[in-house]
C-alpha cells in the first residue's frame, strides 16, 4: 500500500499539494492535478480513511442500538435513520 508521501514524491510536490489535489481539486492548478493524479495510478494510492477520521476529527459514521433487531419495528426504524444518514452524507456500514 502506497503513502500520501510517496505519491507527493512521485509527483514532485509536498503532501499538502497532494492532500489538496485529492480534496478540493478547484483550487489547484491543472497541471498540478494532473501530475497528482497520475502518480495516485501509478502508485495505486488510495487515502486512509482512519487517517483522514483522525486528521478531521469526523469519521462520518454513528452507532445505533435496539433492543431486538429481529423485531420489524426495529428495522423499519433503522432504515429510516439510514436513508437519512445516507442524504446528510454519513456513510454505510
Amino acid at each position: 500500500m502506497s503513502t500520501i508521501q510517496q505519491v507527493a514524491r512521485t509527483a514532485g510536490v509536498s503532501t499538502a499539494t497532494v492532500s489538496r489535489a485529492l480534496s478540493n481539486p478547484e483550487i489547484v492548478s491543472e497541471a498540478t492535478r494532473r501530475k497528482v493524479q497520475s502518480a495516485v495510478e501509478a502508485l495505486r494510492y488510495s487515502p486512509n480513511a482512519a487517517a483522514r477520521s483522525l486528521r478531521t476529527l469526523r469519521s462520518g459514521k454513528f452507532l445505533v442500538t435496539v433492543p431486538d433487531i429481529a423485531n420489524p419495528f426495529f428495522s423499519l426504524i433503522i432504515h429510516g435513520i439510514e436513508d437519512a444518514a445516507h442524504r446528510e452524507g454519513y456513510a454505510g456500514l
